[in-house]
């Protein structure tokens, strides 16, 4: 597999967001079941407990994939995001924006408000979201501050979406990358993690996009040793029985953790202000 940075470098060189989302994202996607109506029953259900709320929501992804903020909207203030390559945030810039041709999520934005329930439209529920969203970041899970060099602080929700085993190359960088944007989060908050497990990789068109194999017993070891109480653990076996060879995940794993421990403070010298958003 490649290196951790190879990796950042081959999605900066080769991750078509479009693409992405016509593979998985899309209605008539084989995938969109298992990716997003199964994963996000898990997601929604989760937050009516209603002990996963505050001010400040961090989310962080391989791609623009800022939807799935979306459930977390009437629980937070403030919703920022956090992805690997230029390309992405600009397309996150672009929807954020509404510009034409902008990246179009209706189809995971419906199902997530027809799984939710509550009152007001999709379209009601993507206005809100945009609203909220403060501030865009480049992320370096390498980094012991992901975000350098901005020093953003710690939020009360952590939402990583196919994130680490998207952007590492082994189980040792996986772990330090865990402890990495952990530093990210306040003591006492939830980490969310939506991730494929027992996967190897994936393909958009005809480029194969190789992924960290991990399993649930490996993800669960890191989550302790990283200082998190695991409070939910959802497995989401593969019911789509075709097209193993467009991608090979045994599961889609939705966990609910809390941060226990106190990860050391990032240099406050890298600090600069500011936002990607206001470029």
């Amino acid at each position: 597999m490649a290196s951790t940075m190879d990796m950042r470098e081959f999605y900066e060189n080769y991750s078509d967001a479009r693409k992405v989302r016509e593979a998985y994202f899309i209605q008539e996607s084989s995938f969109f079941d298992d990716l997003v109506t199964r994963v996000f029953s898990n997601f929604i259900k989760c937050l009516s407990s209603g002990d996963v709320r505050g001010d400040t929501v961090l989310g962080l992804s391989f791609g623009p994939v800022i939807f799935y903020t979306l459930p977390l909207c009437e629980y937070f203030n403030e919703i920022n995001f956090a992805c690997p390559t230029d390309k992405s945030i600009q397309e996150i810039k672009n929807w954020l924006k509404s510009v034409p041709d902008a990246l179009d999520w209706s189809d995971a934005a419906k199902m997530i408000c027809e799984l939710h329930g509550s009152g007001g439209t999709w379209i009601e529920k993507q206005h809100t979201l945009k609203r909220k969203v403060k501030s865009l970041y480049k992320l370096d899970v390498t980094s012991r501050n992901p975000l350098s060099p901005i020093i953003h602080p710690q939020a009360d929700c952590l939402l990583l979406v196919h994130c680490l085993e998207n952007l590492v190359s082994d189980e040792k960088s996986y772990c330090e990358a865990l402890t990495n944007v952990s530093s990210l989060l306040k003591p006492g908050g939830h980490l969310l993690m939506i991730a494929a497990l027992e996967a190897t990789f994936f393909m958009v068109g005809d480029v194969t996009f190789p992924l960290l194999c991990i399993d649930k017993c490996f993800l669960k070891d890191a989550l302790i040793g990283a200082g998190y109480v695991i409070e939910e653990f959802h497995l989401i076996p593969r019911k789509l029985m075709r097209l193993h060879d467009r991608g090979d995940y045994k599961y889609f794993v939705f966990l609910k953790a809390k941060k226990e421990n106190c990860n050391p403070p990032i240099d406050k010298e890298e600090t600069v202000q500011g936002n990607l958003l206001e470029k």
